[in-house]
């Protein structure tokens, strides 16, 4: 096995084809089907899938992948370390569900670093995906939540990929709407009320309910608008009569003054939500600066109607 075969590998899980994959890397197909097949027999696997118009990765090939992946991340710091005799750059990488307390603590890490040499990464993504990030050592930290109904899943999966859970802070369901919203003058909102809006919910890969991030299953309202990121949902809130279902934070200069969040009323369900990080990893000052950050930011969160 070589490191040559292993960025083989990741470039077809890039390419998505062998063929696109051989363009890319400046080989012949057959060239490169075969250093694949010689990987599979020295390994005793099936790494791809073939056949169909889109070359898949197998459960196996998927689990070296990840492996590769790693491998040549840490070839290549070695590489920078005694060949190209470049110091190592402060890394802080976080992966996290759509939130506003972690855009703040990072906006505040940043003011708070001297350095002038680093690499920072903030990525708001889907909930598999922040627990890939710090499964494959992509990410340090993920930030997430765990519900009363998806907790016994969650947990379960975090724990067999070694990965643990440092709750933060607890919440109840809340109802993100405009001020001038006709449910916003309230105290509370009850679910029945929010048949005829628009709920807008942030897209997952599957439809498991374990993975969304509402505690609220919105899969059977009539309608839905599915978002990828928090500033798209925020805006369509602040600029229609939809709502978005998540933890109620508001947060000063994060979140629009034009949006509030109210209880959902009569629905119990709990979040908690934390960190997750690789269970014995080694923790950096800026990790722990970053989550003492996020802290801080809970305590300057606030439900309800802005001051």
């Amino acid at each position: 096995m070589t490191l040559q075969q292993l960025r083989y590998i990741v470039e077809v899980s890039k390419c998505s084809t062998i063929s696109k994959a051989a363009q890319s890397l400046f080989l012949t197909q057959p060239t490169l089907s075969k250093a694949i097949k010689d990987l599979e027999e020295e390994l005793g696997i099936c790494i791809l899938e073939r056949g169909s118009s889109k070359t898949r990765f197998t459960a196996e090939g998927t689990e070296l992948l990840c492996y590769a992946k790693q491998l040549l991340e840490q070839a290549q710091q070695i590489e920078n370390r005694f060949i190209n005799k470049t110091a190592s750059k402060k890394r802080v990488a976080v992966s996290t569900q759509h939130y506003a307390f972690a855009v703040k603590a990072f906006i505040d890490l940043l003011n708070t670093e001297q350095s002038n040499d680093y690499e920072f990464y903030f990525r708001e993504c889907k909930t598999h995906e922040i627990i890939d990030d710090v499964f494959n050592k992509k990410s340090d930290i993920g930030i997430i939540f765990l519900s009363d109904s998806t907790s016994r899943y969650l947990t379960r999966l975090l724990q067999s990929k070694d990965i643990e859970f440092m709750p933060l802070k607890n919440f109840t369901s809340h109802i993100y709407l405009r001020k001038n919203h006709p449910l916003a003058q309230g105290s509370s909102v009850k679910i029945n009320q929010l048949e005829n809006y628009t709920c807008i919910a942030y897209e997952q890969d599957n439809n498991s309910l374990n993975f969304a991030e509402e505690t609220v299953d919105v899969s059977g309202f009539k309608k839905v608008v599915y978002v990828r990121d928090r500033a798209t949902a925020l805006n369509i809130v602040a600029n229609t009569d939809s709502y978005n279902i998540g933890t109620g934070c508001l947060i000063d200069g994060i979140i629009e003054d034009s949006i509030v969040s109210l209880p959902l009323e009569g629905y119990g369900e709990k979040m908690t939500v934390g960190c997750i990080k690789l269970k014995n990893a080694e923790t950096t000052q800026e990790m722990e600066t970053y989550i003492e950050l996020i802290k801080n930011s809970l305590t300057l969160s606030y439900t309800g109607t802005r001051r």
